[in-house]
């Protein structure tokens, strides 16, 4: 069995996810980009029944390579972001609360308003422009990678999140900071407030540091 700790590690973070209400019944799915492979949650498969051997692996090109499951359908989501974005080793799909209901608003983006925001996810959140149903599963991929662009968030219109990064902790943390943020744009958006993005400079200047000299710089 290929990469089993890697498999082990995805299992225990699909419970963390489900206790903290991010994946709801089957709906929801991580996977982690290993060597030139892609390990991916298996389609319908209860997170609490679910095994390091349930974990479907598959090639650059979508080819399964092991596993007796099927891949999850979202597959073409995390495959076609993984060929765009080779800094990306880590994706969660989640279906919270706040993302589904910007997902459903008639809205391009959730702003960058706040500084984890832009460490973290690199600038605001795009929302593809139309809805795809689950079974246009190439289309849906191809939506998902233009619309991410160089961000570590992107939100699947009618759907639900999609959250990167180098590696699954941090895209539990891309997840957590999008949801945060959705939250915190809907509350504003409802209560009428005018919203103030971070300028776009200043975006790029926190997402180098957080890259490149958070943590390390001298004080």
């Amino acid at each position: 069995m290929m990469f089993p700790a890697e498999r082990r590690l995805m299992v225990n973070t699909c419970l963390k996810l489900q206790a903290m209400d991010y994946f709801i019944g089957t709906w929801g799915n991580i996977s982690l980009r290993a060597e030139d492979r892609i390990l991916l949650t298996p389609s319908r498969v209860a997170y609490d029944a679910m095994r390091p051997e349930d974990i479907v692996v598959i090639d650059m090109e979508g080819r399964k390579l092991e596993g007796s499951r099927n891949p999850t359908s979202e597959k073409e989501v995390h495959r076609q972001i993984y060929r765009k974005r080779a800094d990306v080793r880590a994706i969660i799909h989640a279906h919270t609360s706040g993302a589904m209901a910007v997902s459903a608003a008639d809205v391009e983006e959730v702003p960058c308003l706040a500084e984890e925001m832009s460490q973290l996810l690199g600038g605001s959140i795009p929302v593809t422009p139309v809805y795809i149903c689950a079974e246009r599963h190439s289309e849906l991929g191809e939506a998902a990678a233009a619309a991410i662009g160089d961000r570590n968030a992107v939100i699947l219109r009618n759907h639900g999140s999609v959250a990167c990064g180098r590696d699954l902790t941090e895209a539990l943390l891309a997840a957590r900071v999008q949801e945060k943020a959705c939250g915190l744009y809907l509350r504003a958006a409802a209560a009428g407030i005018p919203l103030r993005a971070i300028p776009d400079e200043q975006v790029s200047s926190e997402r180098f540091r957080y890259l490149h000299t958070y943590g390390k710089e001298n004080m």
